[in-house]
């Protein structure tokens, strides 16, 4: 059995998070995702290749160094999963396969039921959004097709992006033209296949499951990481610190006295914390972070090499790679209204379905003492915010921001 990882993404929809780092290094519990399906795979396949984009090459080739994969370019042009489908045809050899698109995050025990079925099987979840999705049409646990994005989805059952199928596949590539969205779709070779008589088996997962597709998505996966969690202490911790809960402190961690950490919560290699710092449900600190005194972070990602240093809040957010966060930086994560918080997504303004959602914060952006940061707002990629500045609105790559 081989697999085929679909990881050319550009995660658009995930800035400013991938302004500084391509949508596989994402970081679950501080490891890129890629990593996550790699481990995973091998588990039950022998052979995987990846699909990605040119440009990430050199960083991946690093990071995959040691498993078993093989890297694939995908074809230029025009972009989508069935052009990254396209530029694997020839490792398919007459063999079945697993397809797995790259972005998503799910319980991985999955994938042992799936490689022991014979059919070709096509995985479905119930979602309470289907009109995000490719909608799953069937009778008889018989796919009979998939329809993307529907304004009128028939059903909540859509493709969760995890295939096994034969080799036959491949035959029906080139009968799919360019779809409305300007790209070639895998999803189009399935119903084109499945016009022609090729038979592929729903199966209905319960599991965890989530694409990460924007910002507060990758809030749900690293919480659903730590659920799986083993508690584990290796790094240093001082007198009068208080862990309560499943807490994993990497080696090279220190927690400094009077500290208090209630789990789950994750502290990667390096960081720092403390002293007198409140860490709360929910917490990630990536490598070589820093969560300084009198410091509270809730339910929040704060990835390698970033500082809080002193009198913060950060709650429900993303802080991506370097950044620094000035004193006295407040982050609101509710609205007076306790609606649902709103988040720009490629210029539209979405409900995140949250009523708790801090802010977004591009790799190596600065942040002045005293700054105050919105509930929904992101900040680009190598922003400088000044001191003092109540942060009202979506901040670009690079901007320098005042009131």
């Amino acid at each position: 059995m081989k697999a085929l990882l679909l990881a050319a993404g550009k995660g658009e929809r995930l800035q400013p998070i991938t302004e500084t780092r391509s949508k596989p290094l994402v970081p679950i519990l501080d490891k890129p995702l890629l990593l996550w399906h790699l481990e995973n795979l091998e588990r039950v396949v022998d052979k995987i290749y990846i699909v990605i984009r040119k440009e990430d090459r050199e960083t991946i080739s690093s990071l995959v160094n040691g498993h078993k994969v093989s890297i694939i370019e995908q074809k230029e042009g025009v972009g989508g999963t069935g052009t990254a489908f396209s530029s694997a045809l020839s490792i398919l050899n007459g063999d079945n396969f697993l397809l797995i698109y790259g972005d998503i995050f799910y319980d991985f025990s999955l994938l042992s039921q799936i490689v022991s079925y014979q059919d070709n099987i096509i995985v479905g979840k119930e979602v309470g959004n289907p009109r995000d999705f490719g909608v799953l049409k069937m009778s008889n646990n018989y796919l009979d097709g998939i329809i993307e994005k529907p304004d009128s989805p028939p059903s909540n059952l859509i493709n969760a992006g995890i295939y096994k199928l034969s080799s036959d596949i491949a035959t029906f590539v080139d009968k799919v033209k360019i779809s409305s969205r300007g790209e070639i779709e895998f999803t189009d070779i399935i119903n084109v296949a499945i016009k022609e008589n090729y038979k592929v088996n729903v199966i209905t997962y319960k599991g965890f499951w989530i694409d990460i597709g924007k910002p507060w998505h990758l809030l749900e996966a690293n919480n659903f990481a730590l659920s799986l969690a083993n508690p584990n202490i290796k790094g240093e911790i001082e007198e009068d610190v208080r862990i309560k809960g499943k807490v994993i402190v990497e080696e090279g961690a220190l927690i400094k006295s009077g500290s208090y950490i209630e789990g789950p919560a994750y502290i990667g290699k390096g960081a720092t914390v403390g002293p007198n710092t409140y860490l709360r449900e929910g917490t990630v600190l990536g490598k070589n972070t820093k969560a300084g005194s009198a410091v509270e972070i809730k339910n929040s990602i704060v990835m390698e090499d970033s500082k809080i240093p002193h009198l913060s809040y950060v709650g429900d957010s993303v802080i991506c790679e370097d950044v620094n966060l000035g004193a006295g930086t407040l982050v609101a994560n509710l609205r007076f209204d306790e609606n649902h918080v709103k988040m720009r997504i490629k210029g539209k303004l979405e409900d995140s379905g949250r009523k708790k959602l801090g802010t977004v914060i591009g790799g190596h952006s600065r942040i002045g003492i005293n700054v105050t940061i919105l509930p929904g707002v992101k900040i680009g990629s190598y922003a400088r915010i000044y001191p003092g500045a109540v942060v009202n609105r979506d901040v670009n790559k690079g901007e320098f921001f005042r009131t």
